[in-house]
């Protein structure tokens, strides 16, 4: 009988020791974005998918920090990152949005590229008003922001052409379905690679850096910003983004 209690005994500190180094596991950290394609996007069951997901498994497997990922409308991103709720998320350099609940990393994660393609023949464009009385593909799953919009006005007068994908989007500027296509450099880079050189040409239309934001509400947000964008570094130095990048499959 002391044998059995002696080993139950035994048996209960054991527990209560793996008990306390599990309460001492830090808590996974949310990283969240708004939908943010090619790069980042929610089917509509509500799965994400796109590059920033294999970007963020290696910045916190290097930082060695356990996290979620989920995605949420804008204005509710916000509203969490000053909150605390969420606390790492991604966007353009200097946003607006992020800044108000969160700071800004130091080193970009990578540069959304926006370009104009065309065949050689047609002129190059350097502004908007360059397409005027003109048509441009656009992927019809993409807002493109402000730009969007300023395409899209009335009082710009181009047509625009929907495509439903990057790949359908590509064939109908091969088959002069409009002489313009406006897209991330991401997906065309791979696309553009099975054509013949010089097939088709293209003009730079917006550059952006985009950084890493930390929660202003997170109880040591300074040295977690630190942290990752350490981790970053090691990343980029290692070459893993642009390979992370390169490998990456577009799902529109």
């Amino acid at each position: 009988m002391r044998k059995l209690i002696s080993i139950l005994a035994s048996l209960t500190v054991l527990s209560l020791t793996a008990l306390g180094v599990r309460a001492q596991e830090p808590a996974p950290l949310e990283f969240a974005l708004a939908d943010f394609p090619p790069y980042f996007q929610l089917d509509a069951n509500g799965a994400p998918s796109g590059p920033v997901l294999d970007l963020a498994a290696a910045l916190f497997a290097e930082a060695n920090l356990p996290y979620v990922v989920r995605g949420y409308p804008a204005a509710r991103l916000y509203s969490r990152l000053q909150h605390g709720q969420t606390t790492v998320s991604m966007a353009g350099d200097g946003h607006p949005g992020m800044l108000a609940g969160a700071l800004q990393g130091s080193i970009p994660v990578f540069n959304l590229a926006l370009n104009v393609y065309r065949k050689p023949p047609q002129p190059a464009i350097s502004t908007l008003s360059d397409f005027a009385g003109s048509s441009v593909i656009l992927i019809g799953a993409y807002s493109y922001g402000a730009l969007g919009e300023q395409l899209r006005a009335p009082q710009a007068q181009i047509e625009i052409a929907p495509a439903t994908n990057h790949a359908a989007a590509l064939q109908m500027l091969l088959h002069d379905r409009a002489p313009y296509l406006i897209n991330y450099d991401g997906p065309m880079h791979s696309l553009l690679r099975s054509l013949p050189e010089n097939s088709v040409a293209s003009d730079p239309l917006l550059r952006m850096n985009v950084y890493l934001f930390v929660s202003r509400a997170h109880p040591d947000a300074q040295a977690l910003r630190d942290r990752l964008d350490k981790a970053l570094h090691t990343l980029e130095e290692r070459g893993d983004i642009q390979r992370i990048l390169d490998a990456a499959e577009y799902s529109q």
